[in-house]
């Protein structure tokens, strides 16, 4: 029997619309900006969209509300 991959992709579940290109886009992770903003990346574009965190992890399900974008 085979050891999962450190690398290997978590399912995810929590999504976001991107402020910048309105995909509907799965939250892969959460980073936090300089000034203690949390964002994620948009799987389309690449966006950072500030997020609300609400403590959820990826993998639980749910519609994060998107407040802007980080430039």
């Amino acid at each position: 029997m085979r050891a999962a991959s450190a690398s290997q992709r978590v399912p995810t579940s929590l999504q976001f619309i991107c402020k910048s290109c309105k995909a509907l886009s799965n939250v892969q992770t959460f980073e936090q900006a300089s000034d203690g903003a949390y964002f994620c990346r948009c799987e389309s574009c690449g966006t950072k969209n500030q997020v609300v965190h609400t403590g959820q992890t990826p993998s639980q399900p749910g519609l994060l509300p998107v407040t802007g974008v980080i430039q």
